[in-house]
């Protein structure tokens, strides 16, 4: 393990405080870089206005298996796609018998309708959107790869697409299928392909080896990779890819919950495929109102900060610094060859430390979403201990509380809580948890984005309360501080919550 610790760093001039506490934020950073978000280059040059959060980071949204059993189908699908703001149009590819590239989820040698009739689509063509095309035909040999990518390069090229601000993403499993993509860079170094070469990215979809397939992925001159968005130290292995200069996004977020899910993770990669707002009737959210709604309140990731003060980003895309002081936790910093279960900075806190941001409150008759990326160095004592909370008779907590991992928020009088025991987790992975309620209905909490305990339905706006968001403790007031959290602490991100 390759592993760097920091030395805390104190003020000079120290602020007193009872209970561990007295951090107070800083005015915002003038001019300041984007280390709080750590943002991402990958969609640098695309024409097509992407989604930008609040926070200025860009996501692309991939309409899931955007097709049907025929051509028509195909056109309705996509058809919506358009309509709903999707950006990324995912086509999977098999090739037949008879020679021809057709769009379908398995090779059943089923006439489906064929690649080349679906990029005949006017309105796509016509269109900024991209294609996300995913390779599903088994790898046998480079002469029948090399007759199915020259068959995908062709059409895509004569029916005009993979041009400049306009990429076409060539996709695989990394488990031998990706040596089509092999294949593919192969035939893009001809002179054939000369005009749509600088316009094709190549990127994995990856289920097992992760760590060595992402590092086998950027050997092969690959362009991303795409990880289950269930994926265990999930942050982790997105971190690495970044760090190796990938792009990196999640698949497949489901339509139940996915505004969710699509909210918290946001921030943090580059493409998310999802089954999101794909049913009949259009939900009154799209997948880019999700991205770009204004819900932000803190969002700190310590993964590329390696240093005091460290910074983070409130509901724009100024900076803030967290001012030092004799409470702040180390910093750890860990290697991207590690192979650790986070990568980059994590905040360490040993039971005394906390991190004060600000007094972030949630709309009156709304809730919060909130995620943290924790490793746990404690699970057994049985105390409660804060990973990041608001909890001062009113507001939301995420903590530790007994023998269970819980979200609560304090809603007509008193708190609701959603749970999950913690004999279920360790010490060794990290895991990203999320806990949420939206002003009506049941308090709830994911842990690796797999729903735990849910509490009793409840309706009614979260208190209102004068403290602020406290990272590693509980506040009591602006100053005092209880229930310390141990353990590492990467990433926390709170948002404004409604009901979508």
């Amino acid at each position: 393990m390759q592993k760097i610790t920091i030395a805390t760093l104190v003020a000079a001039a120290m602020l007193s405080a009872c209970g561990g506490g007295g951090e107070v934020a800083e005015p915002a950073v003038q001019g300041g870089s984007s280390k709080a978000l750590g943002a991402s280059t990958y969609w640098s040059g695309i024409s097509r206005a992407l989604p930008t959060t609040p926070l200025g980071h860009q996501v692309a949204m991939s309409c899931h298996n955007c097709y049907g059993d025929n051509t028509a189908q195909t056109e309705a699908k996509v058809s919506k796609a358009l309509g709903r703001g999707f950006d990324l149009v995912e086509l999977d590819l098999t090739l037949h018998a008879d020679g021809k590239v057709y769009v379908e989820h398995n090779d059943g040698e089923i006439a489906h309708g064929t690649f080349d009739a679906t990029l005949a689509n006017a309105s796509l063509q016509q269109s900024d959107r991209m294609l996300f095309l995913e390779v599903k035909e088994t790898y046998s040999s480079p002469a029948f790869s090399d007759s199915l990518m020259r068959s995908v390069l062709r059409t895509v090229r004569d029916k005009g697409y993979a041009a400049a601000g306009r990429p076409v993403f060539l996709r695989a499993f990394m488990d031998g299928r990706h040596q089509h993509l092999v294949r593919a860079q192969a035939l893009l170094a001809t002179s054939e392909f000369a005009g749509i070469r600088d316009h094709i990215r190549l990127h994995t979809l990856i289920e097992s080896d992760i760590r060595n397939n992402i590092r086998a992925t950027k050997s092969l001159g690959f362009d991303g990779v795409e990880l289950q968005y269930q994926t265990s130290d999930l942050f982790g292995k997105l971190e690495q890819a970044r760090q190796l200069g990938l792009g990196a996004g999640i698949y497949t977020v489901p339509a139940s919950m996915g505004e969710a899910f699509i909210s918290a993770l946001r921030e943090d990669v580059d493409f998310i495929t999802t089954d999101y707002d794909l049913a009949a009737t259009a939900l009154s959210s799209n997948v880019r109102a999700l991205v770009q709604e204004n819900t932000s309140l803190v969002y700190l990731n310590a993964a590329r900060q390696s240093a005091y003060p460290l910074s983070y980003r409130r509901t724009n895309t100024a900076d803030y610094a967290l001012a030092s002081s004799n409470t702040m936790p180390g910093l750890e910093w860990l290697s991207v060859t590690s192979d650790e279960d986070r990568i980059g900075g994590s905040m360490v806190f040993t039971g005394t430390q906390s991190v004060t941001t600000w007094d972030a409150d949630n709309a009156t008759d709304g809730g919060f979403l909130v995620t943290a990326v924790v490793n746990f160095d404690d699970l057994t004592s049985g105390g409660t201990a804060s990973i990041v909370a608001k909890s001062d008779a009113g507001g939301f907590a995420l903590e530790q509380a007994g023998m269970q991992l819980r979200f609560g928020v304090h809603v007509n009088g008193g708190y609701s809580y959603a749970t999950t025991p913690l004999i279920g987790l360790n010490g060794t992975n990290s895991y990203f948890i999320i806990g949420a309620y939206d002003g009506n209905g049941a308090v709830r909490l994911w842990v690796n984005n797999v729903e735990r305990m849910a509490s009793a339905s409840i309706s009614g706006g979260v208190t209102l309360n004068n403290s602020p968001v406290v990272i590693g403790a509980d506040p009591q007031g602006a100053t005092d501080r209880r229930y310390f959290f141990k353990g590492k602490i990467q990433q926390v991100m709170v948002q404004k919550w409604r009901n979508h």
